[in-house]
């Protein structure tokens, strides 16, 4: 199983649960717990969300997407775009 050093943050191949010792910075880490808890956790339902709106640079015509805002600076070109929403 591949695990994080809790120092140095390095990825690190570990049997499973027990301490190792990170090759990188040398700091001792331990993987807790059985089998049971390395399962992968199950799978999240997607949410059913609107999607975001997306609103075109009067300037360059680069459509991008937005947040709730009354404005946005375009990520082309930095001019300001209207988006209607939110509050000014």
């Amino acid at each position: 199983m591949i695990v994080r050093c809790g120092r140095c943050q390095a990825q690190v191949e570990a049997p499973g649960p027990g301490r190792f010792q990170c090759p990188m910075c040398g700091t001792t880490n331990e993987i807790r717990g059985g089998p049971e808890t390395l399962e992968r956790p199950p799978a999240r339902e997607p949410v059913a969300d609107t999607p975001s709106p997306r609103v075109e640079c009067g300037a360059c015509a680069f459509s991008f997407i937005v947040g709730d805002v009354a404005t946005a600076p375009c990520p082309m070109c930095g001019e300001s775009v209207v988006v209607g929403g939110g509050e000014a």
